[in-house]
């Protein structure tokens, strides 16, 4: 499957015809909240949230095999570091030990453990982080690149930065595109991969891994140049004043729900400082002790 088949989503799903203001509000929301959030409740809460936006773009089953590949790279990434790295206590026994303590001379190496207690840690917290990845692939997957320039420019972002991330948008699947083309020749010259262990072909496998983005960075310095090139002749300037067409328009149901994200976010910014002011003895009162409860328990 061709990467930029990823940003051809379907046109007529609810999600991909809502306005670009409300879905940018959405991503801020779901982003300020990722990092206020520490509860499990509270972070499981976020990311069935933004799996149920998720399920409106209308992703093909393919598309969706790809988030789910991503989703499940970050589960195993994060429950594997924190189970490889959290600092459990020393009357636990480790799950698993890969290299078991040593020393050499003076210096002593604890040696590498899993614990159950980091794998878990690490389970929550990837929570976290697939709520951000669904809620940025939702917005950026049903939107048009024309259609979020429009809002980027719309919120005052300067024109030079919105496109700039629009164009990084469009052309990052191109780019995973070519480097697949890239390694499928290498294969069919007869490269065969041979990247685990340590051993001298795993260090040579790597190496030619490594080389195979020499092209790819190549081709896209060139795609830049041949862009500047288009933008340059068409009279591209940044700095001028510039019309989108068509224009955005709001109805008043998205506005009402631009209303509700913005002042969900700025309670819960609330809510966590307060909740923060109280537990570092800064502030306290008796009137918020039930806002404080309510962030002890779900924030």
């Amino acid at each position: 499957m061709s990467y930029v088949e990823l940003l051809s989503g379907r046109d007529d799903t609810w999600m991909a015809r809502r306005d670009p203001r409300l879905k940018i509000a959405w991503l801020i929301t779901v982003s300020l909240a990722a990092i206020l959030i520490d509860s499990t409740s509270g972070l499981l809460a976020l990311f069935l949230a933004s799996s149920l936006v998720a399920l409106n773009v209308g992703w093909t089953p393919r598309v969706w095999l790809v988030v789910a590949g991503f989703l499940l790279t970050v589960v195993w990434g994060t429950a594997l570091s924190q189970a490889m790295f959290y600092p459990a206590d020393a009357d636990t026994p480790p799950l698993v030990t890969l290299i078991r303590p040593f020393a050499i001379g003076p210096v002593d190496f604890p040696g590498v453990q899993l614990h159950w207690q980091g794998a878990l840690y690490g389970l929550v917290q990837s929570l976290r982080m697939n709520a951000m990845l669904l809620a940025g692939l939702s917005v950026c997957l049903s939107t048009g690149p024309e259609r979020l320039l429009a809002a980027l420019i719309w919120l005052r972002v300067p024109a030079a930065v919105g496109f700039m991330a629009v164009a990084a948008l469009r052309f990052l699947p191109t780019m995973i595109d070519q480097w697949t083309t890239v390694r499928r020749s290498c294969q069919l010259r007869g490269y065969r991969p041979r990247l685990a262990g340590l051993g001298r072909r795993a260090w040579r496998s790597w190496k030619i891994e490594a080389a195979l983005l020499v092209p790819v960075v190549a081709a896209a310095l060139r795609r830049a140049g041949i862009l500047a090139t288009s933008l340059t002749a068409r009279g591209f300037d940044a700095t001028m004043p510039r019309t989108m067409y068509p224009p955005l328009q709001m109805t008043g149901l998205e506005a009402c729900l631009v209303a509700l994200l913005i002042g969900l976010a700025v309670s819960l910014s609330a809510v966590k400082s307060l909740f923060w002011l109280a537990i570092g003895g800064l502030y306290r009162s008796e009137a918020l002790s039930p806002l404080c409860d309510f962030a002890q328990q779900w924030l």
